[in-house]
């Protein structure tokens, strides 16, 4: 069997009924600059933080919050108009216009503001202001590589999460729980950031037959689900079976760990 076929298999075995993932439930926010600011604030810590920031921003400057009938789709460009007055002045955009001080990394990282707006820079220069033109550019690997060269950008996870939130059907989004699952079902001890999406990709398109709404990223959400909780209960397993001293260590260490959608 291929690799395929054995992750297939364990997804068949573990995630249900899959046509039970209807796409019309998936949220969609009104406008793309804002799949920016959750791709990268949502790294690494709880979402509701990352909702909170997005939901002010939509507050301070006006912008609708979910897209529905009615809704103005603001561009890239806007968003870059807003910050622009606090460029270089990093510690003031992330003070006075995000009300948010994480950085990309606890050691050497920069401000998650700062990475918003070189986010947003690179998608401006590759012309890329709506979800149209978001979803028209696709998995470009230019496009990729001038977002990653942003500090604490490498792995490409947030790029991949932006692609998810802009409506991009084949994007997945390989963090932990991604990863954890696909190496439980392949059998392999390791895998690239590209191998694990790709692999999520060719198993969608083989169970498409059985579940014709089936798309990579529906997939990757059913497998970021499945994994969360299956952690979670075996988390909650392992405390139960140690001294009440142990206990109190792994439920401390258990909500450092655990976060949202930010699965590094």
């Amino acid at each position: 069997m291929t690799l395929v076929d054995n992750l297939v298999a364990h997804i068949r075995r573990n995630l249900g009924d899959l046509n039970a993932i209807h796409p019309d439930a998936v949220f969609h926010y009104a406008s793309l600059p804002l799949c920016v600011i959750d791709a990268v604030f949502s790294i690494g810590v709880r979402y509701a933080s990352t909702e909170r920031t997005v939901k002010e921003w939509c507050n301070n400057y006006g912008w609708d919050w979910e897209q529905s009938s009615g809704t103005k789709q603001r561009t890239v460009s806007e968003f870059l108009e807003i910050l622009r007055p606090y460029e270089s002045r990093w510690e003031n955009m992330a003070t006075e216009v995000f009300r948010n001080h994480q950085r990309t990394s606890t050691t050497s990282g920069i401000l998650k503001a700062e990475a918003v707006y070189r986010f947003a820079k690179t998608l401006q220069g590759f012309r890329i202001e709506t979800f149209a033109d978001a979803l028209q550019s696709g998995l470009r690997p230019e496009i990729r590589a001038a977002l990653r060269a942003i500090p604490g950008q490498g792995s490409g996870l947030s790029y991949s999460y932006f692609l998810i939130l802009a409506g991009n059907k084949s994007a997945v989004k390989a963090d932990r729980m991604v990863t954890r699952f696909v190496l439980d079902g392949t059998g392999l001890r390791s895998i690239s950031t590209e191998d694990c999406e790709n692999l999520v990709r060719e198993a969608a398109a083989n169970l498409r037959n059985q579940f014709p709404n089936l798309t990579p990223s529906l997939l990757d959400h059913a497998i970021w689900r499945y994994q969360r909780q299956k952690e979670e209960v075996e988390s909650a397993s392992c405390r139960n079976s140690i001294p009440s001293v142990g206990k109190a260590y792994l439920d401390c260490m258990s909500i450092l760990a655990l976060s949202a959608r930010a699965k590094n």
